[in-house]
């Protein structure tokens, strides 16, 4: 008789590989996780869940409380980053690293970044006074803009992620200015609110050539791995620094087993990596706006930084979505 092949779990195995972490802040997930990251779209949904009303509420009371400790903070603006927090912190029992609040993406200058990042640092220790702070990690948009707000910020003490990030040109220059982590996206964002759209496919090599260029040069970034639609993606990815799956993703991998052999072939960083083409040239950013600029502009022709804007756009418009949802929330409440 024939003998089967050793099977693996594939949640299993990529734990084996990779650090993995949830894209989602329900708490109702598949641990255990190391980081939790969450966003605008997440935060939004979340707080239009039931169980959330009273973080909504709270959260709408207390932004109205603290208005006039932020002076030049719109009402709105200032509640939904409370919203964030709060939501994030009720993960931090059920993780082992840290919890990921995005800064908010309408804001597009260095200094209104470096205000927002700190404000939400503030936010934090105020409603959860003995959280350890190294378990905070800011996300921000991968501009120029954004990422010098990073340099700023990890001179502050600050741990930043720099997202929206399609090229390696975002990847040089957030490793320059010391963010923690970039989160690569595989795929557009709007593949994961428009089932119709087609993006043309994932682009996994940029996290392999990112990986590999963060540990020739001995940077203190890593990368997380985001933007994955399905399980194959995720067995290319196996062996990357970390990779924040959500909930539906987790569900798929927690239930499948495959061929061992079959599952350890298909990494990509499994292969060789010296094999791996540097596709522009390695140059630093940091003191040279206008030549990152330049090369960003020129990525995948054109198709890196548009991919970027589009996301930015996206998110911009669910944090528009979650200012108009704490003020109702707080005209609301006011009214009894």
């Amino acid at each position: 008789m024939g003998s089967y092949p050793d099977t693996v779990n594939l949640l299993e195995h990529l734990r084996s590989k990779s650090q993995i972490d949830c894209d989602s802040l329900d708490i109702q997930q598949l641990g255990p996780f190391v980081d939790c990251t969450s966003n605008q779209a997440d935060s939004y949904l979340e707080l239009l869940v039931p169980q959330r009303k009273a973080i909504l509420e709270r959260s709408a009371a207390l932004g109205w409380q603290l208005r006039s400790e932020y002076p030049g903070v719109k009402y709105e603006q200032l509640a939904v980053e409370i919203a964030m927090v709060n939501l994030s912190l009720t993960i931090t029992p059920l993780i082992t690293g840290a919890i990921h609040v995005m800064s908010n993406p309408t804001l597009t200058s260095t200094s209104e970044i470096v205000d927002n990042a700190q404000r939400i640092a503030s936010l934090c220790r105020q409603l959860a006074p003995n959280f350890d702070m190294s378990r905070l990690c800011i996300k921000v948009v991968a501009t120029w803009e954004g990422l010098q707000a990073c340099k700023r910020l990890t001179a502050l003490g600050i741990n930043t992620l720099a997202t929206t990030l399609f090229t390696m040109e975002q990847a040089i220059l957030a490793g320059e200015v010391g963010c923690i982590y970039i989160a690569p996206f595989v795929h557009e964002l709007k593949a994961f609110f428009d089932a119709t759209y087609d993006d043309g496919g994932p682009n996994l090599n940029l996290c392999l050539e990112a990986q590999n260029y963060y540990k020739e040069r001995k940077c203190v970034t890593r990368v997380k791995a985001a933007g994955l639609l399905d399980a194959g993606e995720a067995k290319q990815l196996a062996g990357v620094n970390s990779m924040t799956v959500a909930p539906e993703l987790l569900r798929t991998l927690s239930k499948t087993e495959e061929p061992k052999i079959d599952v350890t072939d298909s990494s990509i960083f499994e292969r060789d990596t010296k094999a791996t083409e540097q596709t522009i040239e390695v140059h630093s950013f940091m003191n040279d706006e206008k030549k990152y600029r330049e090369a960003f502009a020129r990525s995948y022709g054109g198709k890196g930084a548009w991919k970027t804007q589009e996301a930015i756009g996206i998110f911009c418009e669910y944090q528009i979505k979650a200012e108009a949802l704490l003020r109702e929330s707080n005209v609301t409440s006011t009214e009894h």
